[in-house]
């Protein structure tokens, strides 16, 4: 996906884009409700805390964001069955690299998305190998 220079001037855009890249919303999809989770993650992982539901439901009403338990814990469950965010102890944490720092986001993303993205591109490759064989006989 392209990354136009102007994509960078806002945090709220820098937050769509990567919504968008990362397959959690769609192009044209006008609900937000991801973002302003993404953006109290974002917030309590540089204020190097690990929030519960309950803090990221505060945090939200006091941006004027309120977001029900249910749809929060929904997104919250789409961000850790992707393998970017971890939950242990009733506390959310973005998913870390064991060979890196615990807050270095990069690294983390890396190793926890990258071998799910790698194994999809494996079982990819697996059914063009077998199509091919398909229909050369």
């Amino acid at each position: 996906m392209d990354l136009p220079p102007n994509i960078q001037l806002t945090k709220r855009a820098m937050l769509r884009w990567f919504a968008l890249s990362f397959g959690l919303i769609s192009e044209k999809e006008s609900r937000s409700t991801i973002l302003d989770v993404l953006d109290a993650l974002f917030f309590f992982h540089f204020a190097k805390k690990q929030p519960s539901t309950n803090e990221i439901l505060e945090f939200l009403q006091q941006q004027s964001k309120p977001v029900s338990d249910k749809l929060l814990r929904y997104h919250l469950k789409r961000l850790i069955d992707a393998g970017f965010l971890q939950r242990k102890k009733l506390k959310y944490f973005f998913a870390h690299s064991p060979y890196a720092e615990k807050h270095d986001l990069k690294a983390g993303f890396n190793h926890n998305v990258t071998s799910s993205i790698n194994k999809s591109l494996a079982d990819i490759e697996s059914v063009l190998d077998r199509l091919s064989h398909t229909y050369r006989q």
